[in-house]
This record gives C-alpha cells, sequence and structure tokens, in this order.
C-alpha cells in the first residue's frame, strides 16, 4: 500500500474507532438517565461539560500537535480513550459518571484537528474531497455500529458490557494503526513549523485572522457540531419519552441516520464531482432546519424512519464539506492549529446547545432541543444564501 494510503487508512481506522466509542456513550443517555435518576438539566450539564473539555483539549493539543509526531499524538488518544471506557464502567453515580466522561471527553479530542490535519496535508494537492469523505465516511461507520449494537447488548446482558467491548475495539485500532504507520517516511509524520515562539496577543491576532477569513462557515461549524450531539443524545431520550418504543427499536432508528450518514459521507467524493460545495451545504442546511422541527412534532415510525434517513444525508454532508473548505486555504504547517480553532466553533456550538437544551427540556419538553436547532439552521441556510457570491473561505490575509 502507498504511503498515502496507509496514512488515509490509519486516520479512517482511528477516526471510527472514537467515534464509535462517543457514539456508544451518548446512546446509552436513556439508560444512565433511569440508572442514576438525571434530569434533562444533568444530562445537558453532562454532555455540554464534555463537548466544552473537548473544545478546550483540542484547541490546545491542536496547536501542540503542529511539528511534532501527529501518530504519536493519534494513538496516545486511542489507548486513553480505552482506558476512560473501562473507567466509565465503575460509575455509581451523577459526580463519577460525569468525571469519567468528562475523561473521555479529554481522550477524544487527541484526534480531530490532529487526524484531519494529516488529511488536510497529505491529499491538499490531489483528491482532497475524496479523501475527507473517506475518513469522516469510517468515523459514521463506526458510530453506526456503536448505535446499532449499544442497546440491543446492554438490554440482553448489563450496560458495561458495550463499554468493554470498545475499549478492547480502541486497542485492537490502535495495534492495528502502529503496523500501518510502521516505517512511513519522516516528512509525512512531522510537520516543519517556525521555531518562533508566539505571545499569547500574537496567537490571539493570528486566530482572529484566520477565522474572519472563514467567517461565513463559522456558524456552520457550530451548528453542524449541535446537530450531531442534539440528534445522539435527545433523539433517543425523546422517543423513550413520547412513545412506546423498545430501546433496541430506538438504537435502530438512530443508526439507520448515522448508516445513511456513512454511506453518504463515503460517496462525497463522487457528490461532489456534481455538486458545487455551496449548493451542497445551502442543502443540507435547509434539510437540517426542516427535518429538525418536524421531529419535535411527529412520532409514527415510518415518517420517523423517512425523516431520519433524509437528515442522515444532510447532516453528514455537511463535515466533509466544511473540511474541505478550510484545507484549500490553510497552510501546511499549521494545519493542527487552524483544524484546532473550527473544531472549537464545532464543538462550542453542541455544547451550548446541548446544555441548553437540556435545561429547555425540564423547562417545556423533550421535543424544544429539535425546534431549537431547526430554527437555528434555517438562519444559517438565509445567511449562506444572502452571502452565496461571496467566497465562503479565503486565505488568511
Amino acid at each position: 500500500m502507498r504511503q498515502q494510503g496507509r496514512i488515509l487508512s490509519t486516520v479512517s481506522l482511528i477516526h471510527a474507532v472514537n467515534d464509535g466509542s462517543t457514539a456508544a456513550i451518548s446512546i446509552l443517555f436513556p439508560i444512565f438517565k433511569d440508572l442514576f435518576h438525571l434530569s434533562y438539566t444533568q444530562v445537558g450539564i453532562i454532555t455540554g461539560g464534555g463537548l466544552l473539555i473537548t473544545l478546550v483539549g483540542q484547541l490546545a493539543l491542536g496547536r501542540l500537535a503542529d511539528g511534532k509526531n501527529v501518530n504519536s499524538f493519534l494513538l496516545t488518544g486511542v489507548l486513553l480513550t480505552s482506558v476512560s471506557l473501562v473507567l466509565l464502567g465503575f460509575s455509581t453515580g451523577f459526580v463519577t459518571l460525569i468525571c469519567f466522561i468528562f475523561f473521555l471527553r479529554f481522550a477524544t479530542s487527541f484526534f480531530h484537528p490532529i487526524g484531519i490535519g494529516w488529511i488536510s496535508r497529505t491529499y491538499k494537492k490531489g483528491r482532497l474531497d475524496w479523501a475527507m469523505g473517506i475518513q469522516s465516511g469510517s468515523a459514521d461507520l463506526g458510530a453506526f455500529l456503536a448505535i446499532l449494537t449499544t442497546l440491543s447488548i446492554t438490554e440482553l446482558t448489563h450496560w458495561t458490557v458495550p463499554l468493554y467491548g470498545w475499549a478492547c475495539i480502541c486497542i485492537i485500532g490502535l495495534l492495528a494503526s502502529l503496523i500501518l504507520t510502521h516505517h512511513l517516511d519522516k516528512e509525512l509524520v512531522y510537520v516543519p513549523k517556525t521555531g518562533k515562539k508566539h505571545s499569547f496577543k500574537e496567537m490571539a491576532t493570528d486566530a482572529y485572522h484566520r477565522m474572519k477569513a472563514i467567517k461565513f462557515l463559522i456558524p456552520a461549524f457550530m451548528i453542524s457540531g449541535a446537530s450531531w450531539g442534539i440528534i445522539i443524545t435527545y433523539f433517543p431520550l425523546l422517543l423513550t419519552e413520547r412513545t412506546t418504543l423498545s430501546l433496541p427499536v430506538i438504537g435502530v432508528l438512530v443508526a439507520l441516520w448515522s448508516g445513511v450518514g456513512s454511506i453518504t459521507s463515503l460517496a462525497y467524493g463522487r457528490i461532489r464531482s456534481y455538486i458545487h460545495r455551496k449548493k451542497l451545504l445551502l442543502s443540507a442546511y435547509l434539510l437540517i432546519g426542516t427535518i429538525s422541527i418536524l421531529l419535535a412534532i411527529f412520532t409514527q415510525i415510518i415518517i420517523l424512519i423517512i425523516l431520519m434517513i433524509l437528515l442522515g444525508v444532510a447532516v453528514f454532508l455537511t463535515y466533509p464539506a466544511l473540511f474541505s473548505f478550510v484545507s484549500e486555504v490553510t497552510d501546511e504547517s499549521v494545519e493542527g492549529w487552524t483544524f484546532g480553532l473550527t473544531f472549537t466553533f464545532q464543538t462550542g456550538g453542541g455544547t451550548i446547545l446541548l446544555f441548553l437544551g437540556g435545561v429547555l427540556s425540564d423547562l417545556f419538553g423533550i421535543w424544544i432541543p429539535f425546534v431549537l436547532l431547526g430554527c437555528l439552521s434555517l438562519l444559517l441556510t438565509l445567511l449562506l444564501l444572502t452571502n452565496y457570491h461571496q467566497p465562503f473561505a479565503q486565505r488568511k490575509p
């Protein structure tokens, strides 16, 4: 296998393990809510706070990894994820649950800015959209498998069994990644970085200019981040409260969303060859907005199946498209830092809306996070449409 292919395979595998582990935890919240007597506000604190940990971790690790062995960072993240999953099985209440999930969120924060930055550098000169689609689709496949099996395994055995299973999968992924990345050329693993150290003020100024260059995509990153968190966390809780569906059936419905998303991401390179990225984003956020509001209204199983299929296409189209926009205008020496900044907004959007969703669900009902997500997505669609003829991303001045 060519070295480019080994890098793509490694990043895709780690992304699948990373997102699969996270999804297994998220889909277990109906179990956690009953087992530990959690309110929706506490669910929002755990999920939103966990994303806040991810936000800080991604920004710091993305900056730290530039100029260093990015593969070592990724493998360290996988190892810590495995440890955190084992620890999570010892949760006894709200306090221990939140501590262990926060540790998991720190462990999984190693991947996104570093792994996607590595793909960006490796494929910047050719097949960028294809590579972004492959690594993104692999993550969605990992999440699909976790969502599809976790609640069924839990009902047949115990809620800790899926956690220990994914801990073992992390170790297998770690070993496979070590084999794939053995003897890679040094210049593919280490990225040259200027030796000059920057003050906090210089870093803040640099961050401001980089974000200004992609200002129209910042709210898009926030909505996409929030979409994942709200759907995988609150949709199972919505169905548990408003329907008589069993937990395995609920897991299948959420897995349908993720499975369709995985296929969509893997096919993104081909889709992109027919449709311009701007049109893809506009269509995706329009669908996310409309369908999210409909999820707050309808509970019939047939309608839910149709809505989840469409939502899978819409949400998962946005990730590789956004990554590709940013990659095209980012210098190779600052990939980790730049993607760390963009993921700050993506994770920040999820942090805020997940926390608000929990608080507002206790006040008004579990349907409110979906209406909130829907309205914000429609506003974003209007913003992108209004500025359609301006570049969505450009190089830092």
